[in-house]
């Protein structure tokens, strides 16, 4: 493996409404706008990029177009994407403030707590925060 790869710079999901999804991603879930332009110009679909605040990793939310055809029946799924809550607690009550749904309510298991809500377009994400482990 090299070395000189060094980080995960994006990680997609696909949605039906760009402006929707955008919303939901930046008010919801309160993360940072970094980018939201054409794919060319004229393009209807865009390169829309957010992440959480400081976060290195950006979430691109697609529109499925032609050539991503293959991938529309991912749309409305559970996806395979964890967000690392402070406290998870906290998230979700702020989140279910904001009039957000869930497929799973708050929980804690032995290694933390966790729940799983649904985005504008009916993805299912797992946030989940961690047991820190005791310090001697």
């Amino acid at each position: 493996m090299t070395d000189q790869i060094d980080a995960i710079s994006s990680v997609h999901i696909f949605v039906n409404d760009q402006d929707r999804a955008k919303k939901f991603y930046t008010e919801v879930m309160g993360f940072e706008l970094h980018s939201d332009i054409p794919f060319y110009p004229g393009a209807d679909n865009r390169w829309i990029a957010v992440a959480p605040k400081g976060a290195k990793t950006e979430l691109v939310l697609l529109k499925i177009d032609a050539e991503s055809a293959r991938f529309a029946p991912l749309i409305g799924t559970s996806q395979a994407l964890t967000f690392s809550a402070i406290d998870a607690e906290a998230a979700y009550n702020d989140l279910k403030a904001k009039g957000a749904t869930f497929t799973q309510d708050l929980k804690t298991e032995f290694w933390g707590t966790s729940f799983m809500v649904n985005d504008s377009e009916g993805n299912s994400l797992l946030v989940s925060a961690l047991v820190k482990p005791a310090t001697t």
